[in-house]
Order: structure tokens, then sequence, then C-alpha cells
């Protein structure tokens, strides 16, 4: 159900605010269950779009006024409120960092998503423009983290996954640990990612959001941190546009591993993606395909994704690591990745297997 009292009238100093709140404690097979047999998700829409939420996300862009235009149920357990604001705009990044919003989410079990757009954009089928959409890969597109897989396959599982976690929580620069975890994989294999290739699972609901933003003609991209076996793998099994990650350099045999190897180098033919050349493919293939950062998507777990978070029009930490959680500007740690369908105006039945 929708309600609205907004006209289809656009102004250039006008800005749509839409809000979209997750239930944490809602069934996992969501998608498949009636949201009309259920009276939850109507209360808990009432509780969104009334007068105590509105009451803490005014001050947040005062002096402007805020008004509700409409409201609706996504699913159960997800729901959506779209206010118009006038300029200046407010940073929604801002919003859920905000004692009484954090306040809000905990005594209410929500997590809540904040996303600014032009007045202009059609609401007539409520999609929210997108046409590039950037992931990191492991931890997001796949469950695992592929380097602590190669450590696995030579023993040295520990050793390496303590400075991932170093990394990934931004306590060391990600190019030092790459270089200090390569070091010690000196040996691996070269064939290693065939035995990856059976190993690595790809996320929860990966294959359905890819599949929602291919019909949608959306770019999209994996740029990874990891190694290319494994994103160009991972682009082909999703049917991604493009894929990025690091090369490495493979040695012959020689006396100490007598069959072809990993140097533990990486190539100096190809850049090395650390935080800013993740943020510099999707500001370069923006531009290259006339695409406004507004209608990007950027989705990652790691500290190294965090200027790209920050660059794009929706930028969603995907059950994140601590840092990232406090740093990016949205959140969510739902169970399936097909959440973020929701965020780009779907209903359930797109979410649905």
């Amino acid at each position: 159900m929708v309600t609205s009292n907004h006209d289809s009238s656009t102004k250039d100093d006008e800005a749509r605010l839409i809000v979209t709140f997750f239930v944490k404690s809602r069934p996992s097979n969501v998608s498949s269950q009636s949201i009309s047999s259920d009276p939850e998700p109507f209360r808990s829409q009432s509780l969104a779009c009334g007068p105590t939420f509105s009451s803490l996300l005014s001050p947040r862009v005062a002096p402007a006024p805020l008004t509700l235009s409409s409201s609706r149920t996504l699913a159960q357990g997800i729901f959506q409120s779209v206010y118009s604001v006038t300029a200046p705009f407010p940073n929604p990044a801002k919003f859920r960092h905000h004692a009484s919003i954090a306040a809000f989410e905990a005594l209410h079990a929500l997590e809540i998503v904040f996303d600014l757009l032009p007045l202009d954009v059609c609401f007539a089928e409520p999609l929210r423009p997108v046409r590039l959409a950037v992931f990191d890969m492991d931890s997001t597109l796949i469950d695992q983290e592929v380097i602590d897989e190669l450590a696995r396959s030579i023993g040295i599982t520990d050793a390496v996954a303590s400075i991932t976690a170093r990394a990934m929580n931004g306590e060391i620069e990600f190019e030092q640990s790459l270089r200090e975890r390569l070091a010690l994989l000196k040996g691996v294999k070269a064939d290693v990612w065939e035995d990856l290739k059976h190993v690595v699972t790809i996320a929860k609901g990966a294959r359905k959001l890819i599949g929602y933003l291919r019909e949608r003609g959306v770019m999209t991209v994996v740029v990874s941190g990891g190694f290319a076996p494994m994103a160009n793998w991972l682009k082909e099994q999703l049917g991604l546009s493009f894929a990025y990650a690091n090369h490495l350099i493979v040695s012959p045999s020689d006396e100490s591993f007598p069959y072809p190897h990993l140097s533990g180098d990486l190539s100096p033919d190809h850049p090395i993606v650390v935080p800013e050349y993740k943020r510099h493919v999707l500001e370069t293939l923006a531009k290259e395909h006339s695409i406004p950062l507004s209608e990007t998507l950027v989705v990652g777990d790691g500290s190294n994704d965090l200027l790209m978070l920050g660059a794009a029009g929706l930028g969603v930490a995907w059950r994140a690591k601590e840092r990232v959680q406090k740093e990016a500007p949205q959140r969510l740690n739902g169970t399936t990745l097909s959440d973020l369908i929701y965020l780009l105006g779907g209903h359930a039945e797109e979410h649905k297997s």
C-alpha cells in the first residue's frame, strides 16, 4: 500500500530522501512470504512513517522542511518511506550515526538505510536509478577470503589470516599487508586456482542480485584486492561486465619448488588494487560510460572498500568489518545479498529465488 501527497512537478532545489527499514528479526525466508497475511509489516510501516521517526529525522535536515511523500511495505519486515527535502541537501551518511536514530534502531531492532536522490527521478515505478554496480569479491560476492584459502593449502592459515584481519579492519595499510601475506605464500602451486574453484562458495543472494541488476541493464563489476584468476572465474560465474584484481608472478620449477609456483610477488605490469585504485575504477567506468556517480552502487566489506563506498551514489557496507560498519556511508547485515534489491526499488517478486 502506498500513500502519497507528492505531485508530478520537479524542482532543481529539491530531492527525495529514501529511508528503508529492515527488521533484524524478520524470517530468513521473508521473500517467499505474503505481506498481506500478517499485520506485523503494517505496524512496522506505521512506526516508520509516524511522527516519532519523523521528529527524529527533521532536525537532521533543518532548516529545510521534511515532507513524507509515500510509504510502502516491500516484504515482511522490510518497508520504505520517501521524504521530499529542499536544499541545502543533508548528508544521509551521517543520519544513522546520530544518537537518537541509533537509539531508534536499537529500540525497534532495525537497520535503517538512507539514500538521497534528485526529485526529478520518476517514482511512478519506484526504481532507484542505478547504471553501474561495483562489488568487492572476498567476503562479499563470495563467502571466503581467497588469500586465506591459499594459505590453508600450505598449512599457514593462522599467520596469513591474522594479517588479513588487521588489514580489513584498517590496522595496517592494505598494500603492506598484501605484500607480507604474499611473501608467506611463495611456493604455492601455480594451478592452485583450479582447486580453489571447488572450495569457494558464491555468497547467498549474489546470483539473484546480479541477475536483477543485469535485467535492469546495469553494468556489473567486481574489483578485488584478491587475485585475477578467481575474479575472472567469478565474472564468468555471475555474468559480470568486468573484473579487476591483482596479478601474481608465477615462477618456473626450481630446486626449492620442483613445479611452477607463486613467486610471492605482484606483477609490476599491472596496477595493485589498493583502496585508491578501487575508487579509480568506479570513477573511470562512470566517466567513460557517461554515468553520474549518483547512479552508482558500491558494495564491500573491508576497509580497502571505504573510498569507493564513499564515492558511490549508494555505498553499502555488507556484513562488514567493525571499522567499516562505523565509517561506511550505509551498512546492512542481512543473510542474503538479494536484500539489496529492496534498496533499488525492487519488490518481493524480484527477490524470490
